[in-house]
């Protein structure tokens, strides 16, 4: 009996052995995905690149970028103290901090994301509201989406991804007042 528990894990056990993973992140993902649980690595995961399509539109909308490249809007970007802030902040769970020598890397990361399939939404979104996340109560007509849904009592809380995207202002407003308190 002991042989076929050990069999049925083996492929895992192999895959996770002999490939280029972080034990760590893997741990940290398999937990975030028990049932009714959400670890700030899974919010964090859920908001980088909304948060990262939201900032690069604004930037591009930013009358001081009108006739500058993507590239260009990036690189300024990456090179910012709000870049470091909101990197470090965002992978704080993964003991992740900016470091000076990777600018290209990130700049080429932030591309890639901006030019990814699986953001084509966020990007009309975010051009249609300036490059905000506009939070309202119930239907958002600007955005075509609902916030709010229905639960066995009649009444109305706010669906998972409004969640997720709440907790993450609320760090980033806790971090602000962190560093603006440290300054003082």
């Amino acid at each position: 009996m002991g042989k076929v528990a050990k069999d049925k894990w083996d492929k895992v056990i192999e895959y996770l052995t002999h490939s280029d993973r972080d034990p760590q992140k893997v741990l940290n993902l398999l937990k975030g995905c028990d049932q009714g649980k959400e670890s700030n690595y899974d919010i964090n995961r859920a908001s980088y690149s909304l948060n990262i399509i939201a900032i690069v539109t604004h930037k591009q909308l930013d009358p001081e970028n009108k006739d500058k490249s993507l590239t260009h809007i990036i690189r300024q970007w990456v090179k910012s103290k709000d870049f470091i802030q909101f990197y470090n902040l965002m992978k704080k769970q993964e003991n992740i901090t900016w470091d000076k020598s990777k600018l290209e890397d990130y700049t080429k990361q932030l591309k890639d994301l901006w030019y990814s399939k699986s953001q084509s939404k966020n990007k009309e979104y975010f051009k249609r509201t300036d490059g905000f996340i506009k939070l309202g109560v119930g239907f958002n007509e600007t955005t075509g989406v609902n916030l709010l849904e229905k639960d066995r009592k009649g009444g109305e809380t706010p669906r998972p991804k409004a969640k997720i995207i709440e907790k993450t202002f609320d760090k980033i407003k806790k971090n602000e007042r962190r560093s603006r308190k440290d300054v003082s």
